[in-house]
């Protein structure tokens, strides 16, 4: 990683006079990427061959940096005083997960959701710098939310989207749907063929799908009842991301969710 600063709950490391930095290392080094895959398998044959069950992600993403004061702007020397140690363990130091992101041109749109353990760098007992152990609540990072909007404004005719996740899989994306004409409310992805049914629509209602719940703009709607609870999807398959979705009656769809992304701290 070569970048120098990174954002935290809206504010940058650099807002703090401190930089990115590595002390006394060089060389080549192997970091894990995280995304580590635990392959579930039975045993067969006498332990001659494994067969797959299932797999899961084991351990969230982690990652380890260290950082310094930015000396070379402010013309300070490299001591950290109790002050500004304070104000750093206050906000990197929390019990939840928030918002990291690198500042580089290269993770650009690249998100962790993030908390820090805080370790001291200390030369003569002189407090330099402090090493930051990341934890991450995902095995892997997110993109900055992406929405598509399909207008459909026919009967049982098709709106297309691309999922741009590195996973194979599927999300559950935020929905928020415009019913333009009353009727019963069928939305098939040609990825699974799956059946999302809501009954009994109503022109000029919005439903808004946030899984696990959905809600209606219509309180005498009892949507819960109506509803079959087969949650819209965004599918990703291996070289088919193509979500093609059937849908029965006039409606506006807006999807909106944060692709996965495969990438260590």
């Amino acid at each position: 990683m070569k970048s120098l600063d990174f954002e935290y709950d809206k504010y940058r490391l650099s807002d703090f006079g401190f930089i990115m930095c590595k002390f006394d290392e060089d060389g080549i080094q192997t970091i894990s990427n995280g995304s580590q895959i635990t392959f579930n398998t039975v045993s067969t044959l006498g332990g001659s061959k494994h067969e797959f069950v299932s797999t899961s992600y084991k351990d969230c993403l982690e990652g380890t940096f260290q950082i310094c004061k930015s000396t070379c702007e402010n013309h300070s020397d490299m001591e950290i005083s109790v002050s500004e140690f304070r104000e750093l363990m206050s906000w990197l130091n929390r019990k939840g997960f928030y918002k990291f992101k690198f500042i580089d041109d290269e993770y650009l749109d690249i998100f962790f959701e993030v908390s820090f353990n805080v370790s001291r760098i200390e030369v003569d007992e002189k407090l330099i710098g402090l090493e930051l152990k990341a934890t991450t609540n995902r095995p892997y990072g997110l993109l900055e939310p992406v929405s598509f909007v399909i207008n459909n404004m026919g009967h049982n005719t098709k709106g297309t989207i691309l999922d741009d996740s590195d996973e194979e899989g599927f999300i559950y994306p935020d929905t928020e749907i415009t019913i333009k004409e009353s009727g019963d409310l069928i939305i098939r992805n040609s990825l699974d063929n799956k059946e999302m049914r809501i009954n009994n629509c109503i022109a000029g209602e919005v439903i808004k799908l946030n899984y696990p719940l959905i809600e209606s703009s219509i309180a005498s709607h009892k949507i819960q009842n109506d509803f079959n609870w087969e949650f819209l999807k965004v599918i990703n398959k291996y070289r088919d991301k193509r979500n093609s979705y059937t849908i029965s009656i006039p409606c506006v769809i807006k999807i909106t969710y944060s692709p996965i992304v495969k990438m260590g701290l």
